[in-house]
């Protein structure tokens, strides 16, 4: 009988805080698209409250883009400590995976709902969702495909990361995270010569930055999370309100400048100063309705904008859509029960797979019925 190898992979701990932060924002994305988009003949009589909405959304996506970042990079580093090294085939797995059947099922749900004339877009929307293409003005501009631009950002990122980091020397990693750091923030900074691009979304820029920082933070965690412990609550807390109603206008330099140099470190330090435990924060966080919205954060995240656009984005019958929003809390547990959490498994299993692959190419050898390494220690059934 051919032997199988079997293997329990160590993953890092993983901190329930993160998810409570991924409840906050997804549920500060749900406020700027209700507010600033779907009800704006309200929000729009009073302009302090229309900015203070729709920043709520960029600024939900820029907590969404350090998470990934400082989770990502984090199990990177793991799995290389593990196993000696890292594999980017088990990387794209658990990567297309984790983004693709839920991706595929809304998308769906989009066609279906176009074809069927309830719903008002573009069939090339459609094509450059699945391209990973929406954050760059090549097409129509679509309202219920529209908000996978995010989506695009982290695979553009992802497309080199982690190639990066595998081809890169552990002492140099740090200074190659800064240096991209800094041309992110002189790209940002750019705009204020060139003005906007037509062509490339800002949120590329703030994107970029944003994953990068979570990266850096993940290169260096045990410093930064005693720097984020030495920061007293009396400096945080007005920090954190800053962020949330920031009310410059995100055109002029001094916008950008605080985009650039201030918005992003800014996140991660208060993420970080949250995964100290016992605070009331965290208490709030790790609660378990915060805790259910924060994992199924991802299908909420793409179901929301069925139910959020504009009366002028339906048509016939789909003009009941918004009103059928508490079938948004049936849709999203379908989706992570059924497609979600099934695809997740499957692409960790192929992923273990290819590390283990992968380690025994980097120079495990198999004594009587185990496979050992210095790094490694799988066991081995018939």
């Amino acid at each position: 009988m051919e032997s199988q190898v079997s293997v329990a992979v160590t993953r890092s701990s993983r901190f329930k805080e993160l998810d409570g932060w991924r409840a906050i924002s997804v549920l500060l994305v749900i406020v700027a698209h209700v507010g600033g988009h779907q009800h704006i003949r309200f929000t729009s009589e009073h302009p302090w409250l229309l900015a203070i909405v729709r920043h709520f959304g960029q600024f939900g996506v820029k907590i969404f883009f350090v998470i990934s970042g400082f989770v990502i990079c984090r199990l990177l580093l793991a799995e290389e400590k593990q196993f000696g090294a890292i594999s980017l085939k088990a990387f794209y797995y658990r990567r297309i995976f984790r983004i693709l059947p839920p991706l595929l099922l809304y998308l769906c749900a989009f066609a279906i709902l176009l074809a069927l004339g309830w719903i008002r877009d573009h069939w090339a929307a459609l094509g450059f969702s699945l391209l990973f293409l929406q954050d760059i003005h090549l097409g129509p501009r679509s309202w219920f495909a529209g908000h996978t631009w995010s989506l695009a950002v982290e695979e553009q990122f992802y497309l080199t990361f982690p190639a990066a980091l595998v081809l890169s020397a552990q002492r140099f990693r740090n200074r190659i995270c800064l240096a991209f750091l800094g041309l992110c923030a002189l790209w940002n900074l750019s705009l204020v010569f060139s003005g906007q691009s037509t062509l490339v979304s800002y949120d590329i820029r703030s994107g970029f930055i944003c994953i990068g920082m979570g990266v850096f933070m993940a290169l260096n965690e045990e410093r930064a999370r005693n720097s984020a412990i030495r920061i007293p609550q009396a400096v945080l807390i007005p920090i954190g309100f800053a962020l949330l109603v920031n009310g410059l206008d995100p055109h002029t330099w001094q916008s950008l400048v605080i985009e650039s140099l201030f918005v992003p470190p800014a996140i991660a330090f208060i993420l970080l100063r949250s995964l100290e435990r016992g605070k009331l924060l965290g208490r709030l966080l790790c609660s378990r309705p915060m805790l259910a919205i924060g994992v199924t954060s991802y299908s909420i995240y793409l179901w929301q904008e069925l139910f959020t656009g504009t009366s002028d984005s339906y048509a016939g019958i789909g003009k009941f859509i918004p009103r059928l929003i508490p079938l948004l809390l049936a849709i999203v547990a379908a989706s992570y029960v059924f497609m979600e959490k099934p695809a997740m498994r499957y692409g960790r299993k192929l992923s273990e797979r290819a590390q283990i692959r992968r380690a025994a190419r980097a120079g495990a050898y198999i004594r009587g019925d185990k496979v050992q390494d210095q790094s490694l220690k799988v066991e081995v059934s018939s």
